[in-house]
């Protein structure tokens, strides 16, 4: 399923460095269920980092997952 990013999604996740799930799908242009499940299966790659208690994951961490699967 392909998704459709707003671009004012596009600008603020080029400035972010750690995204929510949510966030974090729009990142990889996937739905939250696609991501959720990811989190699931290779949730040895995908590590959140804990910052204030809130889940978050590194840019770093997606960019380097989607460049391995080539996605």
């Amino acid at each position: 399923m392909q998704v459709t990013i707003p671009e004012r999604v596009i600008a603020r996740a080029i400035q972010q460095q750690y995204f929510n799930k949510t966030e974090a799908a729009n990142f990889c242009g996937v739905s939250k269920s696609t991501f959720r499940n990811w989190t699931l299966i290779h949730s040895d790659e995908l590590i959140p980092t804990s910052v204030d208690g809130q889940l978050l994951y590194s840019r770093e961490t997606l960019t380097d997952f989607m460049k391995e699967r080539e996605l």
